[in-house]
């Protein structure tokens, strides 16, 4: 008998001994037992608890969940249908815990869910410090316990007031909820903290009868409304919750919820505000039952806060209706209008014989008027959110002005500018561009996403006549850009490629390539068919850009402009759309259902007077600064990719041989080519986490459980620690090993 005969026999029998057949041992699996978490993703669940469900292949008995091997938790599931059960998990460790679901018939689930504090951080990174804590909290977390009110509307003012369960007033009015239920216009409010800052909830629910996650609050049609602030602050504060008394929403039936982390007059931080919003939804899911869809309502900072986070963490928000839009914090605007305002506001800089009237100021921006440069500079001063001295809304300058950043005297300090800010998102400058401060302590200072080298501000109006061939070549000589100290630089600023990769990958600038998964619908303008002021139309079209470029289409984003264009039934529609989409069971993309799916009402409108040229002409796009320097209206290359100046190309303008020398002493490098994407342009990578420092990391797929199959109910496991010595002794007996005498390798011979 040879080796391999002999070596299979004794396997055999010792399989037979064993009572275990060698097709048994080998039987393939079918469907497998599934474990997973639904309140969140199972390795971002925060404050100890999440709720889980087992789903089986087939109906079965003897189901156990276990945490870890030995805390028995299955009597906080329920059966919901002979194939699910679902429960609230609690006394979660921190870190990660196994969870098991276990089958009489050996059958296995095992899926590591990590918790996190309830005070965070999940995924933003190291905390932004220092933090100031409202009065009333309990740890320097801002920890608090969670307080409920409750407000009425009066069925004779109209108003909402102050209600209490235990003495009810009697002008109580009523409300029908979009599922046909009439009760009592009485509305619990939970303010709480989560992440370091308060949150709200809101929904219909008079006190009277108790409620859990399983039974909900009686009226909540399951649908969730979210509240945005306006603005862009570098706080470093808790902050109050943002007003979740929405009489719109919550007469229909929906909760509304709101952070204040989310409000972006509080916190410019678009990692940060994800996690808020992440964090709060889990605690709504986990506490009062399932969400079918979420969407909100954002102007301004809350347009940037809702677009952003809805394309950088796609399945937190299901639907943004924005006005004043802007699709992310408006960098280039702020810092390009800087830099022109201080060029066009000094004559003393002009050349001689070179004058700037109002309209070619204009041109050169390529918005509507320079009252939109002045706005942002003058009116709002939007711009000093890149002033590490003062930042916008920082309160560490007047908590803690010692602690203050200067160049001078406190090279080491705060600095209260957006991209310090978020030095979570953004790494540190390289050394080759580091200042005399950076220099002094020997470290860069948060990268800033801004550049304008290459850029040929005015190229527009230069090739349209508007402007001469000397205003162009003085404008692009001494423009220079805001250093990163606020100063007034008179070269060029570049940007580095970590930073710009950085602004990219995590959201910061909004490419959409996630918002295709959101329906949007955009009233662009602070006033309706604003064109004067930083709430410009442009922006809307900007967003829409940016759609065609990365999805190839923008059938999710409807646009609603002109007149009357703000005083259309957004808030209908948009639950309509979700409601058809939650509707439609095919097995498609879900961008696909949003382009299917849409109501009537979801196409795009001019308003005045006609939905055609004429409205168009008075309430369409008017421009930006990189558009008017060649680029696309899409606004999103932070630093162009550089093409030769070459003379000819600027035909028929016709350069006087110093404006030319100063063009090129302007442009040593080149000039931008708009051909090309930018410097690190690329999408933005969904659900990027900084715990492990800035840039980020994309977590992928959320994780999902990995199946066991125990050995079978009449073997003993035992057995099968016995069978690897047995293996190898039959192994041996059938096969003869030489020992190598030299350099020969082991061979195995047969007799």
């Amino acid at each position: 008998m040879n080796a391999p005969v002999r070596f299979f026999a004794a396997l055999l029998l010792i399989l037979a001994g064993l009572g275990v057949s060698p097709a048994h041992a080998s039987t393939p699996p079918g469907p497998s037992i599934e474990l997973r978490t639904l309140s969140n993703r199972a390795d971002l669940i925060s404050g100890g608890d999440a709720l889980m469900e087992v789903a089986l292949p087939a109906p079965a008995t003897g189901l156990k969940v276990l945490v870890d091997g030995s805390r028995d938790v299955t009597s906080a599931f329920r059966q919901l249908d002979p194939q699910h059960y679902r429960g609230m998990v609690d006394g979660l460790a921190m870190g990660a815990n196994v969870v098991t679901a276990r089958l009489t018939d050996g059958q296995e689930a095992r899926l590591t869910v990590v918790n996190h504090a309830s005070q965070g951080p999940v995924f933003s990174g190291p905390q932004i410090q220092p933090w100031y804590c409202l009065p009333g909290a309990l740890d320097a977390q801002c920890s608090r316990p969670a307080v409920y009110t409750y407000q009425y509307k009066s069925s004779v003012t109209g108003k909402f007031a102050a209600y209490d369960p235990s003495s009810p007033p009697s002008d109580v009015a009523t409300t029908t909820t979009d599922q046909g239920k009439t009760v009592p216009y009485v509305v619990r409010i939970e303010n709480g903290n989560l992440d370091r800052a308060q949150y709200g909830i809101a929904v219909l629910y008079d006190g009277s009868a108790p409620f859990d996650r399983w039974t909900g609050p009686p009226a909540w049609n399951h649908k969730v409304y979210e509240w945005y602030g306006a603005g862009c602050s570098t706080s470093h504060v808790e902050a109050p919750t943002p007003d979740v008394m929405q009489d719109n929403a919550l007469a229909k039936g929906f909760a509304v919820m709101s952070t204040a982390l989310s409000d972006n007059d509080y916190n410019c931080n678009i990692a940060v505000q994800a996690e808020s919003i992440m964090m709060a939804k889990e605690h709504l899911i986990e506490t009062y039952g399932d969400v079918r869809y979420l969407f909100g309502y954002g102007c301004s900072g809350g347009s940037i806060a809702s677009l952003q986070i809805a394309n950088a963490y796609p399945g937190l928000i299901d639907g943004v209706m924005v006005y004043c839009t802007m699709p992310d914090v408006p960098t280039l605007d702020l810092l390009d209008c800087t830099a022109l305002l201080r060029y066009f506001e000094d004559p003393r800089v002009w050349k001689p014989g070179v004058v700037w009237p109002d309209n070619q100021q204009a041109n050169v921006t390529g918005m509507q008027s320079t009252s939109v440069c002045h706005a942002w500079v003058e009116a709002y001063h939007y711009p000093e959110v890149f002033n590490p001295k003062t930042g916008v809304g920082c309160q560490v300058t007047t908590n803690e002005p010692a602690k203050m950043y200067d160049p001078v005297t406190n090279p080491g300090g705060l600095r209260c500018s957006l991209q310090d800010y978020m030095a979570n998102v953004f790494p540190e400058r390289p050394k080759s561009q580091w200042s005399d401060a950076e220099k002094a302590i020997g470290h860069g200072f948060a990268g800033r996403p801004y550049d304008n080298v290459g850029l040929m501000y005015g190229l527009r109006a230069l090739q349209a006549g508007q402007i001469s061939a000397a205003q162009f070549a003085d404008l692009n000589a001494k423009v220079g850009a805001p250093s990163i100290d606020w100063t007034n630089q008179p070269t060029r600023v570049e940007s580095d490629p970590a930073t710009l990769a950085a602004a990219y990958r995590s959201g910061f600038v909004d490419e959409g390539n996630g918002l295709d998964q959101v329906a949007i619908i955009d009233t662009p303008g602070y006033i309706p068919g604003d064109r004067y002021e930083i709430h410009d139309n442009t922006k809307s079209w900007a967003l829409r850009a940016r759609l065609d470029h990365f999805n190839g289409n923008h059938d999710n984003q409807i646009l609603w402009y002109g007149l009357e264009g703000r005083f259309q039934d957004n808030f209908g529609t948009m639950d309509a759309w979700l409601t058809n989409v939650e509707s439609d069971h095919r097995d498609i993309p879900r961008a696909q259902k949003l382009r299917e799916d849409k109501p009537a009402a979801a196409k795009d409108q001019c308003y005045y007077p006609d939905n055609g040229p004429v409205c168009d002409a008075a309430f369409g796009p008017a421009g930006n600064p990189r558009w008017a320097a060649g680029g696309s209206i899409a606004q999103d290359v932070i630093k162009c990719q550089l093409k030769p100046l070459v003379r000819s190309d600027f035909a028929p303008a016709v350069f006087a041989d110093d404006d030319w020398a100063a063009l090129q002493a302007a442009f040593p490098t080149g000039v931008c080519d708009w051909t090309k994407d930018g410097v690190s342009q690329q999408p933005t990578v969904a659900w990027q986490s900084y715990e492990n420092g800035p840039g980020g990391v994309g977590l992928g797929e959320p994780p999902t459980s990995g199946t066991v199959a125990d050995p079978p109910a009449d073997v003993p496991e035992a057995s099968y620690v016995l069978l690897l010595p047995l293996l190898a002794a039959g192994l041996l007996a059938g096969l003869r090993i030489r020992r190598p005498t030299d350099r020969q390798s082991i061979v195995a011979t047969t007799s």
